[in-house]
């Protein structure tokens, strides 16, 4: 099963949550109604004459009552399952704030925030996702951490004080990666549902807790009357307030089986696809130890941790239930699962002196990016501590040498390499549980080097990442780039204007790879924008795109890629439903997509043709007859981007059949180009998928 499958099964999952959470509901309101049925016939004072003279009291079964107190339940739980998931719209930073969180500042001098943000923002590169915000719990001494968010557009990864204080860099990789196959895998918008959803049943105890609180003033007020009336009508309302509080514990109690049932399973799958990810099983293997040996354990103290506890790398909470109420599986097992050779012994861990700041020399590193900090009126951040990185090339084989990249490219989309089943034209298959090629986090890290300190210190602030995309987006074109700098002197200020000029021309021939990478990191501080900022950022990026009266691929991908992401988490745009779960109804659209990547670069028409039917193969079998090969009239950016609008709204499954497709057609000449690269980035990109760097400068 590979990540495609499991946001499948993610999906059918929270379907089945709705299901339970529809029973449980049931329930509950089943059990007020003909609670309030009994009391209703067991309090009533009067007996009435029937017609016939005979004295006839109300019986146990009272329709308008029990489908009355019913109704009202079932109305009570509802709207506080809609509250709740109101207030989670904001997605993974709602969760955050709501657990105590702090985001972290990309200039931290905080050593372990450091290493901490450099761990995920690796992570992040090598998974294809942008980067999420980062949160510390900062009062939580025990070693814990959470995704959380609806989509990879608002995700956050959130850790506690003692996870970065206590683990290694080793360690907290393992971590950072267990969290990021939660966001791969489609657990986060579950984790948001089941929140929600939840939270309804707990309202009910609590509504019977305010009928006993009333209950009891009402007894013991100023104004106690004596009447026998006024003291029965105490009474009952003590005895029903007293029914929803036992109700509603026992509601709470099936809401924690609930998540127990969806949640324990997806943490060994997380933990799997973590040692996979780093091909390091000591890493999240000894994070788990550490938790054993610890004595605040994994525990976080804050109020609202059993609303999530979900969401956390461990169990979060004390021990109150038996294992068929935990949400995670007991340490020795996941320990004995990625280590059966383990000893079952914990090491002893203690909490250090927390120390804030790191050494001097990470002062070195600021300094050389003093220009770009200017911009944005902070400093750079330093990387981790004693780390002085040079600027390296990443280890890969240039695009057009081969195997390398195309091996890479089916690894990231079926989980298998090329020269298996991945490359298979009859069609896609997914031979092992894998996020990404098993080295992807070393060549993740090795490119993270290679960029230079003042271009992530640009990345970590909201001026520079804003110079960072305009760069990106200047003409080569003398006098077409002298009226956007003009343009972008009167918007911004001419200071601006010179330094997205000095990031331009030391872009040079950057490889797409790399400026992907800098899209990505730039996310966040982007984010940060007001929404007036957001809407004037965007506005100059649609004008520098459009000045030369036509769109490249480069630039529909990096609008593609960052308008994407951005409207989401700017409440411009809603993260998309299913509505597709067969390929049948999209032949048309797919068909504009692998035409374009077929004949994207070739001058040769048998060449194109050849290669379309190479993805076509893929593609046929599922829709059950021939793909139309599409001309140029037929593929413009508007088809693409159309075509790309209705593959968001599909299944995982479906999505992975059309990638792997498109990557039949780009690689039958045995090369992956730049520019075949870019348009496979924004294709992932666009329909809600990622896809890891896969090919070098």
């Amino acid at each position: 099963m590979d990540f495609f499958d499991r946001q499948e099964a993610a999906r059918k999952n929270s379907r089945r949550l709705v299901v339970m959470f529809s029973l449980a509901v049931l329930a509950v309101s089943l059990a007020v109604g003909l609670v309030a049925s009994l009391g209703v016939a067991t309090g009533a004072k009067k007996a009435r004459l029937s017609v016939d003279g005979e004295v006839v009291r109300p019986g146990l079964w009272n329709p308008p009552v029990f489908f009355g107190a019913g109704g009202v339940t079932m109305g009570v739980i509802l709207l506080g399952s809609l509250f709740k998931s109101m207030s989670l719209s904001a997605g993974g930073p709602a969760v955050a704030r709501s657990l105590g969180g702090r985001k972290i500042d990309p200039n931290t001098t905080d050593a372990d925030e450091r290493k901490l943000l450099n761990v995920v923002e690796e992570m992040s590169i090598a998974s294809g996702v942008p980067v999420p915000d980062v949160y510390l719990l900062e009062q939580e001494h025990g070693i814990n951490a959470f995704a959380a968010g609806r989509t990879t557009s608002d995700a956050v990864i959130g850790a506690t004080r003692g996870c970065i204080k206590l683990l290694s860099r080793d360690e907290l990789q393992g971590v950072v990666a267990h969290e990021f196959s939660h966001i791969l895998n489609g657990d986060m918008r579950l984790n948001l549902r089941l929140m929600g959803l939840l939270f309804g049943i707990v309202m009910i105890t609590v509504f019977g807790r305010i009928l006993l609180r009333s209950a009891f003033y009402s007894g013991h007020g100023g104004h106690r009357r004596s009447s026998r009336d006024n003291g029965g009508g105490i009474i009952a309302i003590a005895g029903f307030g007293l029914a929803l509080v036992v109700i509603g514990y026992l509601g709470v109690l099936l809401a924690h089986l609930i998540k127990a049932a969806v949640s324990r399973q997806r943490e060994f799958l997380a933990d799997a696809s973590a040692v996979q990810f780093t091909r390091n099983p000591d890493g999240i293997g000894g994070a788990l130890k550490k938790i054993g040996g610890l004595s605040y354990g994994s525990r976080v103290v804050d109020p609202h941790a059993e609303e999530a506890s979900h969401m956390f790398f461990a169990n979060g909470l004390a021990e109150k239930f038996t294992s068929a109420f935990a949400t995670h599986p007991p340490l020795p097992d996941r320990i004995k699962a990625i280590e059966p050779g383990w000893d079952g012994r914990f090491p002893r861990v203690s909490l250090p002196q927390v120390s804030s700041s790191i050494s001097s020399g990470a002062e070195d590193v600021r300094s050389a990016a003093a220009g770009i900090a200017a911009l944005a009126g902070g400093g750079a951040p330093a990387r981790d501590i004693g780390q002085r990185r040079a600027a390296a090339s990443v280890p890969q084989r240039p695009a057009g040498s081969g195997n390398a990249a195309i091996d890479a490219f089916f690894a990231a989309v079926s989980g298998s390499s090329a020269a298996g089943a991945g490359r298979d034209p009859a069609g896609p298959a997914s031979a092992r549980a894998a996020l990404a090629e098993p080295d992807q986090v070393s060549r993740a890290r090795q490119l993270h080097e290679s960029l230079p300190e003042h271009w992530l210190a640009a990345a970590h602030n909201e001026a520079g990442a804003q110079a960072l995309i305009f760069a990106m987006l200047l003409a080569q074109d003398d006098d077409l780039r002298a009226g956007e700098l003009d343009m972008l002197a009167a918007e911004l200020d001419p200071d601006a204007a010179r330094t997205v000029m000095t990031l331009h021309g030391e872009f040079g021939d950057l490889h797409s790879t790399q400026k992907i990478a800098l899209i990505d990191l730039s996310l966040p501080a982007l984010r940060r924008l007001s929404p007036g900022e957001y809407d004037r950022f965007r506005t100059l990026m649609g004008r520098l795109i459009a000045s030369d009266k036509q769109v490249d691929l480069f630039e529909f991908m990096l609008e593609k890629v960052v308008r994407r992401h951005l409207d989401i988490a700017f409440e411009r745009s809603a993260p998309p439903k299913t509505r597709y779960r067969a390929l049948a109804p999209l032949a048309d659209h797919a068909a504009v997509l692998v035409s374009t990547l077929a004949f994207l670069g070739l001058e040769d028409e048998a060449e194109g043709r050849a290669a379309f039917a190479a993805g076509a193969k893929v593609l046929e079998p599922e829709i059950g007859g021939r793909l139309p090969l599409k001309g140029p009239a037929e593929c413009g950016l508007q088809r693409i981007d159309a075509a790309l609008r209705e593959f968001e709204q599909a299944a995982p499954t479906v999505q992975r059949t059309l990638l792997v497709a498109c990557g039949n057609a780009v690689v039958h000449d045995g090369i992956i180009a730049s520019d075949e690269a870019e348009l496979l980035r924004a294709i992932a990109d666009a329909i809600g998928t990622s896809i890891p760097p896969f090919v070098g400068g």
